[in-house]
């Protein structure tokens, strides 16, 4: 069979082993460019708000989706609100971790974003939705400009 070939029977198909090797560099943009900036070295949150119709982007775009607009930046707090979280009890080999990890979906608050993040500072079992949730970040001289200078995300 080559890949010319149209599959029909799923029972057909076939794997080659090997490594494909592949080479590239992602990039934030300039908007996310500007996000990271901001959050190392002045510990602020930013988002974009579009200049025709007022969306609020988090994380921030230079462009408004909705209409082709550009967009400004403009500073929000950070803080936010947990629209759904999971508890993790295993790490992503399959062992047990020492004490569970908590993900959420946070929303952000004044902004139509939304971002996912570990909570800290709370028991799985006080986590609720709704709950108001603000970012604690690493201390400055250790930020990077990457969004692992957010260490998580703790009750409001």
């Amino acid at each position: 069979m080559v890949f010319t070939e149209k599959i029909i029977d799923p029972r057909e198909l076939k794997h080659v082993e090997g490594k494909i090797e592949l080479y590239w560099v992602y990039t934030s943009g300039e908007a996310g460019d500007y996000f990271f900036k901001k959050l190392r070295d002045e510990g602020k949150f930013t988002a974009a708000k579009c200049k025709k119709c007022g969306h609020v982007f988090f994380p921030p775009r230079i462009y408004c989706e909705f209409d082709f607009s550009e967009t400004e930046y403009v500073e929000v707090s950070g803080e936010g609100c947990v629209a759904a979280f999971a508890v993790a009890y295993y790490d992503k080999n399959g062992e047990k971790l020492e004490k569970p990890e908590i993900y959420a979906l946070i929303e952000m608050d004044g902004t139509n974003g939304r971002i996912i993040h570990l909570l800290g500072e709370v028991n799985p079992e006080d986590v609720c939705v709704g709950m108001k949730v603000k970012p604690v970040l690493k201390p400055k001289e250790e930020r990077e400009g990457k969004i692992t200078d957010i260490l998580y995300f703790k009750p409001a």
